[in-house]
């Protein structure tokens, strides 16, 4: 097939959408198919047989596009409509993969060139949204709208957790919605780690991910300050973040944990991920917000080391209590859930090890490709076949 693939983000770079952008790019070459992606003008070039990558172009006033819903995103997200439908114009696709937002842009590409789309829901926009302003509380129910409606014109769904294909599956006309989870990514380079991750001692627990809001960095902050004074050997370090949140968050750490109890890594290189996860006791996922699963989680249970998660969906629609440990999220339930680890080897090396075969077991590279290729065969849209969607009277236009 030809595909139109819609990649609304910097690409690549080390975060989570665009690692599961990459991912399925990669499966989809390994199936024989030729992809044009597109994604922002950001990122690092990547080389993928049988994939041709375009960019957009810079929108005026945008110098950074930030993590999740923002002016520049929405600027950035114009620029590719522009482009999307200038390649759509000169180019035969069989099928457009649309993530996140930019399955709105698909949709416009569908009404104009007849184009199917499949919607790639790697989370709930419309949550997303007023998560990230309260103060777009109100028109909560338009943003809403247009995502069922963007679900309801789709080909298909694939969603990255069980919570999403419930919501996919209560507006798609055929109930063509598969679910699609995220893959642990642990790289496979020796790159020079800071001294700051090498040289930390003591038993540490580890934090790994962007430093934003939803994370629950400031909850995983307090219950480490129960356990930093109950603990002279423990030390917290934290992998990733922009230098803003760092500064942030150090302002913070410091009189509420003790000086250098907690140790800011700053980014690390996304194929030394693997080593980076070696140099941890226990590892911490504290996110507060949000119902997709963190992709993180499924690097950290197959790196064999203990995980303390929050008791949210977010986490449980993919662990439970034999292989992770789960609190209320609140401080002192993680503060308790990291001292059961902190004080049994045993236990830390019992919830490792299932949680390792874990992910091995359900999450590996081989199931994530097999579950595309099944979804792409079974495609109504698929060439030979009838492209209109049921309870969709559109006649495509001749363009």
């Amino acid at each position: 097939m030809k595909i139109l693939f819609l990649a609304p983000q910097p690409f690549f770079t080390n975060r989570g959408t665009p690692i599961a952008v990459r991912a399925a790019l990669q499966a989809l070459a390994a199936q024989g198919h030729t992809v044009d992606v597109l994604s922002y003008h950001e990122g690092e070039d990547v080389q993928i047989n049988s994939i041709t990558h375009h960019r957009t172009t810079k929108p005026p006033f945008v110098k950074r596009v930030p993590i999740g819903p923002s002016w520049q995103k929405a600027l950035c997200d114009l620029a590719m409509t522009t482009k999307a439908v200038s390649m759509t114009r000169h180019h035969s696709y069989d099928v457009v993969h649309a993530v996140e937002e930019s399955a709105f842009i698909a949709w416009l590409i569908r009404l104009l060139f007849g184009v199917p789309y499949i919607f790639d829901m790697d989370s709930l926009m419309s949550l997303q949204i007023v998560e990230k302003n309260r103060l777009l509380t109100p028109v909560a129910w338009m943003f809403s709208w247009m995502e069922k409606r963007a679900v309801k014109r789709s080909q298909g769904v694939l969603a990255v957790c069980p919570a999403l294909v419930d919501v996919a599956m209560r507006h798609h006309p055929t109930g063509n919605v598969a679910l699609l989870p995220d893959i642990p990514f642990t790289g496979n380079a020796d790159a020079d780690l800071p001294d700051a991750l090498t040289k930390a001692t003591g038993t540490r627990l580890m934090y790994v991910g962007n430093l934003e809001s939803y994370q629950g960095i400031d909850l995983m902050l307090d219950a480490f300050a129960k356990v930093a004074g109950l603990h002279d050997d423990v030390a917290l370090l934290i992998v990733g973040g922009s230098s803003e949140h760092i500064e942030h968050y150090k302002t913070k750490a410091g009189p509420l944990c003790g000086q250098g109890r907690v140790v800011f890594v700053g980014p690390v290189p996304i194929d030394s991920l693997g080593a980076v996860l070696g140099f941890a006791d226990i590892l911490v996922s504290p996110r507060t917000q949000g119902n997709n699963t963190p992709m993180k989680v499924y690097s950290y249970l197959q790196s064999g080391k203990p995980v303390v998660a929050t008791r949210l969906s977010t986490h449980t629609q993919v662990m439970d209590d034999d292989v992770c440990v789960l609190v209320q999220p609140d401080a002192q339930a993680m503060a308790d859930g990291m001292t059961r680890l902190l004080e049994s080897a045993e236990t830390r090396e019992k919830i490792g090890r299932a949680g390792r075969e874990y992910v091995e077991r359900e999450f590996s590279e081989q199931r994530f490709r097999q579950r595309l290729e099944d979804f792409y065969n079974k495609l109504p849209g698929t060439p030979g076949s009838d492209r209109s969607n049921p309870g969709d009277d559109h006649q495509p236009n001749a363009a």
